[in-house]
Order: structure tokens, then sequence, then C-alpha cells
């Protein structure tokens, strides 16, 4: 991301240091290690093939790893030199737009004189005297002189903020240079990536770039999934965001950098978050179906019709036919597909019922938002509103189905937040803005329900993460 010229310079120096530290760290604790094993290798006196054979080994590993400790110094090195050089160009920066706004003001404060003297001069008229054309003259080429004055300023501090600029990006390059060579050029002491670190690396910059197209379509998928084939591929676009998070978990743990307990968590979250919330909402609204079909069946048509309504009642006679098997297929497509909600709104555009359609696709957040914090979900709250209803029919099954889908809810609902506030604590700690904004976001939007804990959550994600430190460390 560039700068926009004459604004403040992007980038942040707190989060740069904090990397600069980790790689610190991390040559330090190599340090110690090579220390350790040196220790090994000196200690052992005992002479015998295994003890040789343990001394030789020791040898090579603390050699191996002691080419690491250069790596990850320098490069914590040229991060604190750059995150330095970031703080001061912004200052500089930041000092020269203040002085660039003052500039402006007083370059237009300048022209509107010249242009009033300009006009006094011109408008004389014939009857003016010499000393008042000599004076009118005077007036219009002082007032230019200004005008020369205050561009000349306006240009000196406009040229400072590029200097800032320039020292940025010098400040920059300069890091990439140190960083690449210990990765790539003369001094990587033997430590050069091997085929599959280079296929890390291209993994790593698709993964980025995907996950901004999916995290898009995601947000778009908000407002257009209704649409016919742009909704399913926006829909199958969000959907792939969580499967690429498993196979990127899985890729860095084949690297060594994650655990196989990272690529399980990450497998659960996807599937979480592709279908748990779905899984629930069947079970809600099959409980919700039976309680209305069952109380229907013992009153006359007119009192169900106007307990529940016509639509309630139809919907709820489909929604309690279907089999098992139609159930889990249905939330298995969930995530790839638009939703019967969708058609209905893709009709409701259709016929010109704009004002429903969109009441449907955003609906009212302040309704239910109590049950909403307690559960994120729309059916559960609505199981629960006509399970409470006076002279529903409550069965053994319905209570039993009731309870698992309050349950889930309430369990997925806690675990989902308290990933949010872990994650919002660690990013905060960090330093890093973006990635916490998206946790926060989530945090303070989860009652509101509907869309609009995405769209908030999403578009902070996608606004606030800082990609342009201009640093890519290894």
């Amino acid at each position: 991301m560039g700068d926009t010229p004459y604004q403040e310079l992007q980038g942040s120096p707190g989060l740069v240091e904090s990397k600069a530290r980790r790689y610190i760290e991390i040559a330090d604790a190599i340090q110690r290690s090579t220390a350790a094993l040196k220790k090994i290798s000196d200690e052992i006196d005992t002479r015998s093939l295994a003890m040789d054979e343990t001394r030789e080994k020791a040898e090579k590993v603390r050699e191996s790893i002691e080419k690491a400790q250069e790596r990850y110094r320098e490069t914590g090195s040229a991060l604190q030199a750059y995150a330095s050089s970031l703080r001061s160009a912004k200052e500089d920066a930041h000092a020269a737009i203040l002085e660039i706004g003052r500039a402006e003001s007083e370059l237009a404060s300048a022209r509107t004189a010249q242009h009033h003297a300009e006009q006094h001069e011109s408008g004389l008229p014939t009857s003016a005297t010499p000393q008042e054309a000599a004076e009118a003259r005077t007036a219009s080429s002082r007032a230019g002189d200004r005008v020369s004055d205050a561009e000349g300023d306006l240009a000196y501090w406009q040229g400072r903020w590029r200097d800032a600029a320039d020292a940025k990006d010098s400040a920059a390059r300069s890091a990439v240079g140190r960083i690449e060579e210990v990765v790539t050029g003369k001094n990587t002491n033997g430590l050069q990536d091997g085929t599959w670190d280079k296929v890390g690396k291209v993994w790593d910059s698709f993964y980025e770039l995907a996950k901004v197209v999916c995290d898009v379509a995601g947000i778009l998928a908000i407002f257009f999934s209704w649409v016919p084939f742009v909704g399913q591929v926006l829909l199958v676009l969000a959907a792939v965001g969580a499967i690429l998070a498993v196979v990127d978990a899985a890729m860095k743990w084949s690297k060594g950098e994650g655990s196989f307990w990272s690529v399980l968590g990450a497998a659960g979250l996807a599937a979480l978050s592709l279908f748990g919330g779905k899984a629930i909402s069947s079970i809600a609204q099959y409980t919700k179906a039976r309680m209305i079909v069952q109380t229907s069946a013992r009153m006359s048509g007119s009192s169900a019709r106007a307990m529940f309504g016509r639509s309630a009642i139809t919907s709820a006679r489909n929604v309690f036919a279907q089999s098992t098997g139609q159930r889990v297929t249905e939330v298995l497509r969930s995530p790839f597909v638009r939703s019967t909600t969708d058609k209905a709104v893709a009709g409701m555009f259709a016929s010109g019922n704009y004002g429903h359609a969109v009441r449907t696709l955003f609906p009212n957040p302040f309704t239910g938002a109590g049950m909403r914090a307690l559960f994120t979900n729309d059916d559960v709250s609505d199981m629960l509103r006509v399970m409470s209803t006076h002279g529903v029919r409550v069965d053994e099954v319905t209570t039993v189905t009731s309870s698992v889908a309050v349950g889930l809810a309430y369990v997925n609902n806690a675990y989902s937040q308290g990933k949010n506030f872990v994650d919002f604590a660690n990013e905060a700690i960090a330093g890093d803005s973006g990635q916490a904004a998206k946790p926060g976001a989530d945090i303070a939007t989860s009652p509101f329900g509907g869309p609009y804990g995405k769209i908030v959550g999403y578009g902070a994600q996608l606004i606030s993460n800082p990609t342009d430190d201009a640093v890519t460390v290894p």
C-alpha cells in the first residue's frame, strides 16, 4: 500500500519493533542452545565409540543451528533499524504536513488578495490620478510577491514531506536488502532454502492473496448471496477461505512451524464455521416445526392460523416432513448454495417488493438482542419464542431436541467469544491492530445478529490490516 502525498505516512514502528524483538529473542535462544551443546561436547571425556559418536553429533547439531543465529539476529537488527527510521520519517512527515496546511492557507489568502488587487487596478476609472494608478500597481505587485513567497513556502514543505517519504522507502529497501543477504544472499552460511521451503513461500504468497479474495467474497455474499449464480459463486469463495486455513495450517506443520494439533484445531474451526451454525439451526428449525405441526393438528384451522400464521404453518409442515438424510444433506450443502431465504429474497426483488427484501436481508438488529447475545442464533431464539407461547404442545422429543439446540448454541457462542477475546488480547499485546480488528468487532457486534457482525468484522480486518510496513521477514 503506497503513501498518499502529503498525508501521514503508513506503517507502525511499534509493530515492526515487536517483530524485531521476537527475531532477536530467537537468536538469543539459539546462542544459549549452542553454548549448551558445546558444553556437552567439551565435557564428554569418556573414550568409547558411543561417546565419540555422541560428541560428534552434539558438535554437528551445534554447528548447524549456530548458522541460523546470524539469520535471525540480522533480521531483528534490520527491523530495529527500519523501525527507528520509520518513526523518524513519520515524525518529519507529520511536522511537514502541519506546515503544508499552514502554507496552503496562507497561499489561498495571498491569491485572494492578489485577485482583489488586480481587480482594483484594472477597474480604475479613467479619471484616476497618476498617484492612484501607481498605488494600485504597487499593491498588485506586492500581492503577487506575497503569492510567490507563499508558493515557495508550500513547495519547500512539500519537499520536506517527500524527503521523509523517501527516507522511509530507503530504510525499507535497506532492511529488505540486509534480510535477503542472510536468507538468499552471500551470508546464508549454507542455510539455502530447499525445494519445500520455496514451495512454502509460493503457498504463503498465494494464501495471503486468496485470503483477501475470500474475505471480500464473504462481504459481498452478505449483500448478493440472493443473486442467482453470482450469489452461489460468492458463497463458494467465502467457504473456500475456511478450507484454505486448514491447508495453511498443514503447510506450516510440514515445515515445522506448527503442530499437528494446530492442524486439527484449524480443521475443527473450519467445520464449525462452515457447518456448525447451520446444524444448530437445523435442530432448532425441526423443533419449532414439530411444535407448530403437532399443536396445529389439535386445533381448528382458523385457530391455528390465528396462533401461528398461515405461512408459518406451511413452512413448518415442509420442514417437519424432511427425512434425516435430507436434513444432513442440507447442512452439508449450506455453505455452498443459496439458502431458502436467499431464494425468497430473489423473488421479492423480482416482484418489485424491494422494501421487504431489504428488511429480510438486514433484519432489525435490536429485536431479540438479549437472546442473540446468549446464542448468536436467530433460529434458536425463534424456537424458544414459539416454545414459550401459551398452548404449544411440547413432547419428550421436542424437549430433547430443544435442549440439544440450546446447549450447542450456547457452547458454540461461548467458544467463539472466548476465542475472540484470546485472539484480540494476543494481537493487541503484539501491537497488531489489523489482526485484532476482526475479533474485536465480532465481540462488539455479536448481539446484533444478522449480517452486521460479519460486515463490521470483515471490513475492519480488510481496512485495518497493516500490509504496508514494506518489510518481508523470512
